[in-house]
Parts: structure tokens; sequence; C-alpha cells
């Protein structure tokens, strides 16, 4: 099992995993991750995650990196002109098998095109859905709502346990069910009732700059809540956690106008503004007229199956 009190790993007589600086790693993995994903995140440091980092090692020499843990792997790298990866990709498939609880899924996130042939040959399933990144500068506009509209911008409240809710969390839920459910993204993220639609506030994640330049967009005769766009962090960066429109209401430009008030708003604290998109998914072509750039299309997700009971 892994164990933070071992530094070195074997993963073969020539190789071996050795736990890394996180900051030193994260300077080289912005270098060899992939030069076009990195140019696309260029000020990306890498260093804030939730597993460990290692250098892979040949003898005493750095030949590459990656973070993984239990059940999980990412952000693989190799230092040129190291050639030999699927051998290295063999040596960490048996080191996950062991660290791993085998009744369930060993996972591999957003794997980019350079490296899916790499974690296929080793045995990872890649899933249907295909996923990239877009981003564009933060800039003022002159957005106009429509006379049937009534803006407002998110609210939290501390709970009796410590954490926070959305004031409007009900109707949130509701119009990001309305919004979503049966559609391609909510089949990816498994959000099949409604109550997994339901938002959740973590205030590492979020702040009164971001809530306020989330959008929820009522109809005024209804005082339904029609629309929403929740603004979060991704890294150090703005980053859209959803935008959604109830079917009767699309068509009206009401995603445009949301995300043209986040940029707008946004402007002098984050300089970009990022989402993620699933391909396939109408709304890009939305996100493309307003200037949003696309970056890499990566496998959402690579898995080894869990052992069958």
């Amino acid at each position: 099992m892994v164990s933070e009190n071992i530094k070195i790993y074997t993963l073969s007589c020539d190789y071996s995993i050795q736990s890394a600086d996180p900051e030193e790693w994260g300077i080289f993995c912005s270098v060899y991750y992939n030069m076009a994903y990195n140019g696309f995140f260029r000020e990306e440091t890498y260093v804030t995650s939730g597993s460990p980092a290692y250098w892979i090692c040949k003898g005493d020499a750095r030949v590459g990196g990656v973070r993984m843990g239990p059940n999980r792997i990412y952000y693989l790298f190799f230092i040129p002109p190291f050639n030999d990866a699927p051998q290295v990709m063999k040596g960490l498939k048996q080191l996950l098998l062991a660290w791993s609880d085998r009744s369930q899924p060993i996972k591999a996130f957003e794997v980019l095109p350079d490296q899916v042939d790499l974690f296929a040959c080793a045995g990872f399933w890649p899933d249907a859905f295909r996923c990239r990144w877009m981003q564009r500068p933060t800039e003022h506009f002159d957005v106009v709502w429509g006379e049937e509209f009534r803006i407002e911008t998110l609210q939290r409240e501390e709970k009796s346990d410590g954490s926070y809710r959305y004031v409007n969390e009900q109707e949130i839920t509701a119009c990001e069910y309305a919004s979503f459910a049966h559609g391609l993204d909510a089949t990816r993220r498994g959000q099949l009732a409604k109550e997994d639609h339901t938002p959740s506030v973590d205030p590492n994640y979020t702040n009164e700059v971001l809530m306020n330049a989330s959008t929820l967009v009522y109809d005024k005769q209804t005082n339904e809540l029609v629309a929403n766009c929740r603004i979060g962090l991704q890294g150090d960066y703005a980053a859209v956690y959803s935008i959604g429109v109830i079917p009767a209401y699309r068509g009206r430009g009401l995603a445009s106008l949301m995300l043209q008030r986040a940029l707008s708003e946004l402007k002098g604290s984050y300089p970009l503004l990022r989402l993620y998109v699933m391909q396939g998914n109408d709304a890009e072509s939305v996100y493309v007229k307003l200037g949003f750039v696309p970056g890499l299309l990566e496998v959402q997700k690579m898995e080894i199956p869990p052992l069958s009971e």
C-alpha cells in the first residue's frame, strides 16, 4: 500500500518513482506534460493537486513525473529524449494495482491525445466522452436584458454545521434539472435525479467577486428561475461551473448575456474566464461566437475496471 513514510517505489529493475517537491515538480510538468496543452494553460504550475507528486527515475536520473495515489493517476509526463514510456507505464500500472481498492475502478483523468494509446495499451478503457477547456480574456460588455427578466446574483448562507448553501438552492436545483436532465452532460456526470443537480458551495472555490459575476435570471411574470450561470475557481482563474437555460426560454440569447455579464464583472479582478465543454454540446457554438478559444480535445476519463465479485 502507499505510505507517506516511503519515498521510493520500485517499478522494475530499471525504473522507480520517488517523492518530489511539488513546486519543483510543477515547473517540470508545466514544460513537459504536453506542449500544446501547456501553451493553452501557459501560467499553470501544477502545484495544487489531490495526489502526491513523484519523479520517474532511471537509476538516479529523472526521466519524467506523475501524480498518483490509490485508484487514480494523472499528469504523466516524460523528459526528452526519453523513449521507453510503455515500460514505465507497465510498472506504474502494477503499482496502482497494488495500491488500489480493486472493488473500485482505477481512473486516469483528462487524458490528452498524445497519451491515449499509452493508457489504452496498459489496459485503461476510454469512456465515451471527449471534452476540452475553452477560454477568453475578460472584457467589458454593455449587457442589455429584456423587460421581462429580473437579474440577481448568488448569495450564500452558513448552515448550522459550519458548511454553506446558496440562498436560492432549491430554485437553482430545479433550474439545473430542467436545463440538463437526460442530456449528454448530465449522463457524463451521472446526474440522473433532481437531487443530483443540487449545487454545492465550497468556500475555497468561490468568493464575493465570483458570486457577483454569477447570474440568476428570473421571469418577472412567473417569478421562475429560468436560467443561471455560476462562476467559481479553476486554479487561480475564474471558470464557469455551470450555465443552463430551461428549454422554454432557449433561443433568446440568455446564455450569451450571462457570459457577457460574467466577463464584464470579472474584468479587473481576473484576466481570463474558462469553461469546460463536452464535444457535441450545442453550447460550444455559443462560446465560439463570444470569442472563447478551444484547447485540446481530451478523453474525459480512462479506467481499469473493478474486479468482479
